[in-house]
């Protein structure tokens, strides 16, 4: 599509603070976007909210300043120096009732907007590692392990293959087990 064609260009978004009122017929009401952001993302356990939280995690043990997060882009995330980097995360403890701990896998997929391509450098799988479901808490980062790969590793060892689980992750691929303070030195 040529520039002259573009509809609907993209909408350059500013970032919210939380206290912006909802507005109805111009009056501001008694809820700010900081209640939708509790009402909706306070289950960092719950695996879209969990997903985010994985990729804001790694945004900042990589130190990178964009505050830009866009949802279906090719990488989840590009550094200050321009290194692409695809985010996965997986949990043993969900939100719901379980009879056994979750099967820890991840997608690794081929972009299918792209050429069937995998776009970024590297990726970096997520585990919220803890199995105490009294202790489970996202934010504490010494309860994530955080596994490093190049990307051309997965698609010369894997291929097309849409997921990976961790034994197979550990066994067949070159990675990096780390902790959140090692993230940064990995990928450098």
């Amino acid at each position: 599509m040529t520039r002259e064609q573009v509809l609907l260009p993209e909408i350059q978004t500013e970032q919210k603070s939380g206290k912006e009122k909802f507005l109805f017929n111009g009056i501001e009401q008694d809820y700010s976007l900081i209640d939708f952001w509790i009402w909706n993302q306070s289950d960092l356990i719950e695996n879209r909210t969990r997903g985010i939280l994985a990729e804001y995690i790694v945004k900042k043990a990589l130190e990178v300043k964009s505050n830009d997060r866009i949802e279906w882009d090719d990488y989840d995330i590009i550094t200050d120096t321009g290194v692409k980097i695809e985010i996965k995360s997986a949990a043993y403890i969900q939100t719901w009732e379980q009879t056994k701990y979750s099967n820890i896998s991840f997608d690794i997929s081929v972009n299918k907007r792209s050429n069937s391509e995998r776009k970024s450098d590297f990726y970096v799988f997520c585990l919220l590692d803890c199995k105490t479901q009294n202790n489970i808490n996202p934010l504490n980062l010494e309860q994530w392990t955080f596994f490093v790969v190049e990307t051309t590793e997965i698609n010369n060892v894997l291929q097309s293959q849409s997921t990976i689980t961790l034994n197979s992750l550990k066994r067949k691929l070159k990675n990096v087990e780390c902790k959140y303070n090692e993230i940064k030195k990995i990928i450098k």
